[in-house]
């Protein structure tokens, strides 16, 4: 092979080297973009859903195995909430998103459905220390996510009483944020 012919391959090798980097680079910042709606001290994003859409029936598995439908679940607003002990922003995310659950149920407001995408029940228990908290279910099948469209997790929806999905929570959220207390209980929810 002449120097030129390895210069040239060189070039070329380099040059596919600068692409690949320039996608990794690109998909990084797209990655960190859709972290920062999250964090906290940044504006707590949810995407208004107006369209009227009703929550899919969806099966639940309950941890002592008996199934719980979606349509169960109406006659007050519900928080559903899509997680997994792999995924790091839900391990870090959901102790809270629960804490907030637990007030809202008590004071009747809400109730916070945080349904595991996990294979089995060993690894969510596991999770929580072998007692799997009120609230927790698995969706038994990735057929569940995809039918409600869930593509990344964390992945939230805040279903009416009449079963209308109206907003969703794309990603982490710090559900401390006074934003988070307002948009559940309603007071800046879409109107029908």
């Amino acid at each position: 092979m002449s120097a030129r012919s390895r210069l040239r391959t060189i070039a070329a090798a380099a040059g596919v080297l600068i692409l690949v980097q320039a996608i990794a680079m690109g998909l990084y910042w797209a990655v960190e973009r859709r972290r920062d709606a999250g964090r906290p001290g940044r504006p707590f994003a949810v995407e208004r859903l107006h369209d009227g859409q009703r929550a899919p029936d969806a099966a639940f598995e309950q941890p002592d195995g008996t199934s719980l439908r979606a349509a169960a679940l109406r006659g007050r607003p519900v928080l559903l909430h899509f997680w997994a002990t792999w995924c790091a922003p839900c391990r870090a995310e959901l102790p809270r998103l629960l804490e907030l659950g637990q007030q809202l149920e008590r004071a009747g407001r809400l109730q916070v459905v945080a349904v595991s995408v996990d294979e089995n029940w060993e690894v969510v228990r596991a999770f929580f220390g072998g007692e799997v908290p009120p609230g927790v279910v698995r969706a038994g099948s990735p057929a569940v996510q995809q039918r409600f469209g869930v593509s990344t997790l964390p992945d939230t929806f805040l279903v009416e009483a009449d079963g209308r999905m109206s907003l969703r929570f794309t990603g982490a959220r710090d559900w401390r944020a006074p934003e988070a207390t307002t948009l559940l209980l309603g007071q800046e929810r879409p109107a029908p």
